[in-house]
């Protein structure tokens, strides 16, 4: 597993499960990845919309976080941003909580919208393939399976004689 220095953790719908304004169950697998990070170093920051208003809905994310014995290293803050004094700010100041990975269950990565438009866009292209390939599969394997276990064998062989 990575080690990441911040780790920026949503709380409704991600380290339990979505209640709104109440808390939900905690998220058991979520819980214990982030446990694990901060176990291996990670400074996790609970980084959530739940405010302190008429009731007290941050303080109560944050003592679900410490029912679930995830060390807070912050909330809604990264005083550790080593990036502020870059642009002249002090750790705490700017919109947005820095961090080497967010856990959100809104967030998507631009990976993976990278990854499906691709197959989007290659989409039909494999169809046509599989179109012209389906009907003949039986043809294909039949014409390279003796190839594919030569390839085998050698292969087997020069690893064997390598050890």
């Amino acid at each position: 597993m990575p080690k990441y220095e911040f780790v920026a953790v949503d709380f409704d719908g991600t380290l339990c499960t979505d209640a709104f304004p109440e808390i939900g169950t905690p998220k058991r697998f979520v819980v214990d990845y982030v446990k694990r990070l901060a176990a291996e170093g990670s400074k996790i920051i609970l980084y959530t919309n739940g405010e302190n208003g008429t009731r007290r809905l941050l303080d109560e994310a944050v003592a679900f976080c410490k029912a679930q014995e995830i060390p807070l290293y912050a909330v809604n803050e990264n005083p550790g941003n080593p990036h502020a004094a870059k642009i002249g700010l002090k750790p705490s100041d700017g919109r947005k909580v820095f961090a080497d990975l967010y856990i959100d269950d809104k967030a998507v990565n631009p990976l993976a919208i990278e990854a499906f438009g691709a197959v989007e866009i290659i989409a039909p292209y494999l169809q046509q393939i599989s179109a012209i390939i389906g009907p003949n599969l039986r043809q294909i394997v039949e014409t390279t399976a003796p190839h594919l276990r030569r390839i085998a064998a050698l292969f087997g062989q020069s690893w064997r004689d390598g050890q």
